[in-house]
């Protein structure tokens, strides 16, 4: 999966994408002047912002927007690259999220994504690093 940005992020975004990226081993490809269709041969996350944070989460396969997110962000701690993580959740979202994503959601990691209700932790080593709180949530099975 690739992970790209708006046209014209905020270095926050930029920052953000580039951490989200070594959590999860995905590929941070700078957007730039690029449109949609260049990313569209494969799945990728594309981060929208809202006053210069990351806040639009929009997961694509096959070119077509599966999952929307909508949260409110905050990193708490630098990361570096690490072990693919696992998802952990029996919600409707926990399961859309690892079809978007293509994470297991069982098995060994010491990177967990821990979905719950109202927010998506990003841990490691038991330490919560990125989280999102919740705000909207648009895609297959959800209103």
């Amino acid at each position: 999966m690739i992970v790209t940005t708006a046209r014209k992020p905020s270095q926050k975004t930029r920052t953000f994408c580039k951490r989200l990226s070594k959590f999860t081993g995905w590929k941070y490809v700078t957007r730039g002047k690029s449109s949609l269709s260049a990313f569209e041969d494969g799945n990728f996350l594309l981060v929208g912002e809202n006053r210069g944070n990351p806040a639009n989460f929009n997961f694509f396969l096959n070119g077509e927007c599966f999952l929307s997110i909508r949260a409110n962000i905050s990193i708490e701690a630098d990361i570096s690259p690490g072990r693919e993580p696992v998802i952990q959740g029996d919600s409707a979202l926990a399961r859309a999220l690892a079809d978007a994503t293509g994470f297991n959601t069982a098995g060994d990691s010491d990177r967990i994504i821990c979905v719950g209700d109202e927010r998506i932790e990003f841990i490691h080593k038991e330490a919560a690093l990125i989280v999102l709180k919740l705000i909207a949530i648009r895609g297959k099975g959800f209103a």
